[in-house]
């Protein structure tokens, strides 16, 4: 029978067809290992994105994003906003069927733009104090 995410978590970690197994005993889930990675990397990338950011303000830097613009005035908004957003999508992510690859490719995918997004936040950040701007 397959593995899914639904059934009761075992103690260990147990070998499936296209990955590893966790127990994660909390949720009572078993799920891939690589999916924990992902939804870790969701919520870092996105502590990371705003720590940047913000630098890039006090710089002189435009928020380019119109939802997050009013709260990157402060420091604790913005990260618990985002940490909540990335810490909710990553849940979500473990709860999926183990066998589902979309779930896996969409949070690699947004993982994959976060990490695009921190590349040119510390490249812009970089400029600025090169320039001096």
């Amino acid at each position: 029978m397959g593995e899914h995410l639904g059934h009761r978590a075992s103690s260990g970690a147990v070998a499936v067809g296209h990955g590893r197994l966790v127990s994660l005993p909390l949720l009572d889930l078993r799920v891939p290992l690589s999916r924990c990675y992902l939804a870790l990397s969701l919520v870092v990338l996105n502590v990371i994105d705003v720590v940047l950011t913000k630098a890039v303000l006090d710089r002189g830097g435009i928020e380019g994003n119109p939802l997050m613009e009013d709260l990157m005035a402060g420091f604790a908004a913005p990260i618990g906003v985002k940490a909540a957003v990335a810490a909710v999508a990553g849940l979500l992510l473990l709860m999926c069927p183990a066998e589902s690859k979309l779930a896996s490719r969409a949070a690699a995918g947004v993982a994959g733009l976060y990490l695009a997004i921190v590349v040119w936040n510390a490249s812009l950040l970089g400029y600025l104090l090169v320039t001096g701007s």
